[in-house]
């Protein structure tokens, strides 16, 4: 056969193929198309103009809402963020949740952020566990899931008892720690002092600030009627953040307090007094010769008034001047040269110190408790029901003001 013949054969072969080959790829291209139309596919949302995208979200588009607040949370509108994942969390996308919480937190605080969740939570007819996390974490507690705290006491007598009180997961995650530091102290574990079990108050109902620099303040009288239902001294909160302080009964630490903080704090019970500047509102009631603290003298001629009180000799002590009462024109002294942890919280706790607080918590019925600062906030209020109950709780704990009080209230005649 000729040559030109054969060639002429597989050209045609070849162009027959290619025609198939252009059919075939016609008609892939073809399906394709019909099947992208019936499906109704668009572009990808990050692809669309903003407007659309805005359209798509506000028409329920849970993740067109998502896009759209990420994009102004990158941008610094948190406004608008917090208002399309609001929109994300409408449209039923709740892992969403927790980034608008953290943005409403930053944006508006923690209190707000409680508050807000609360009410979410109020509105869904079951909650999840990533919700229940949520819940604990911004201490709306009767929707949380974690079990309350509570450690063993290695003392078997109490002189002191704390009730511990927290309003956030955060806040009961540092009691804990501050309790297992507090079993693990050579000093301090030794103490005949006690630890009930956690009490968790909503953060909506105690509402204990976040103010850095600021004395932590919460709404205290929340805690009115367990204060009055007795069974302790002292409340010990473990709530907000700001400056850790003492009160009347209540020890106010933050939820990032260390325990040195925390051991200082508690020192206050006892009646020691911070051994650096006084306010002058605090000096002026601290700083006379007719109290006698554990920790200070304010004049030398209190010398042997003090050592009497407290059992000691001469050669126990050695004065060192303080600035505690500087602000009341009074020179002050401690009774150790060392650096104590009254003026520095990271210093040591000298001997002496930690033997005046054995001294004091062999006597606790003259510490005064919690119930009797009630009582008066009570007082305040003219609400006499729950004077009387906080009253006569401070008087079976052998406080003697609180006895005082009530044999003087028996005696006032009442009207027929």
């Amino acid at each position: 056969m000729p040559v030109h013949f054969l060639l002429n054969n597989r050209q045609m072969r070849l162009r027959k193929k290619s025609r198939f080959s252009g059919f075939f790829v016609f008609k892939n291209v073809l399906t394709l198309w019909l099947l992208y139309s019936l499906a109704g596919c668009e572009p990808a949302l990050e692809h669309l103009p903003e407007q659309q995208l805005m359209d798509k979200a506000q028409q329920g588009h849970g993740a067109a809402a998502v896009l759209l607040a990420k994009k102004r949370q990158q941008q610094g509108d948190f406004p608008a963020a917090l208002n399309w994942y609001q929109k994300a969390l409408d449209a039923g996308l709740t892992n969403e949740l927790a980034a608008l919480l953290a943005l409403k937190q930053r944006q508006d605080g923690f209190l707000a952020t409680a508050s807000y969740l609360e009410h979410h939570l109020q509105q869904q007819q079951s909650v999840n566990a990533a919700e229940a996390d949520l819940a604990a974490d911004y201490g709306i507690w009767h929707y949380a899931q974690s079990p309350a705290y509570f450690a063993s006491n290695s003392n078997s007598s109490c002189s002191l008892t704390l009730q511990p009180v927290v309003q956030s997961k955060a806040g009961s995650r540092q009691l804990q720690l501050l309790q297992q530091q507090w079993q693990q102290d050579p000093q301090f574990s030794s103490l005949p002092v006690c630890f009930l079990p956690e009490k968790r108050i909503n953060s909506t109902d105690l509402q204990c600030s976040y103010q850095a620099g600021q004395r932590i303040q919460c709404h205290y009288q929340v805690l009115t009627p367990d204060v009055a239902k007795g069974g302790f001294s002292q409340l010990l909160v473990v709530a907000g953040e700001g400056t850790a302080n003492y009160n009347n009964g209540i020890v106010q630490l933050a939820e990032s307090s260390s325990f040195e903080v925390f051991r200082h704090e508690f020192a206050h019970i006892l009646g020691f007094i911070d051994e650096y500047s006084l306010s002058a509102e605090v000096a002026q009631a601290e700083c006379r010769s007719d109290k006698i603290r554990p920790n200070l003298l304010t004049d030398k001629t209190q010398l042997d008034l003090y050592l009497q009180h407290w059992q000691l000799q001469r050669h126990d002590i050695q004065l060192q001047k303080v600035e505690s009462c500087d602000n009341a024109g009074v020179q002050a002294f401690a009774p150790v040269t060392a650096m104590s942890f009254m003026r520095s919280h990271e210093a040591q706790v000298p001997d002496l110190y930690f033997k005046l607080m054995q001294k004091v918590l062999a006597q606790p019925e003259l510490i005064m408790p919690v119930q009797y600062f009630y009582a008066y906030l009570a007082r305040q209020e003219q609400d006499w029901y729950h004077w009387r109950l906080l009253m006569d709780q401070a008087a079976k704990q052998g406080y003697p003001d609180a006895q005082h009080l009530l044999q003087e209230a028996s005696a006032i005649p009442t009207a027929p």
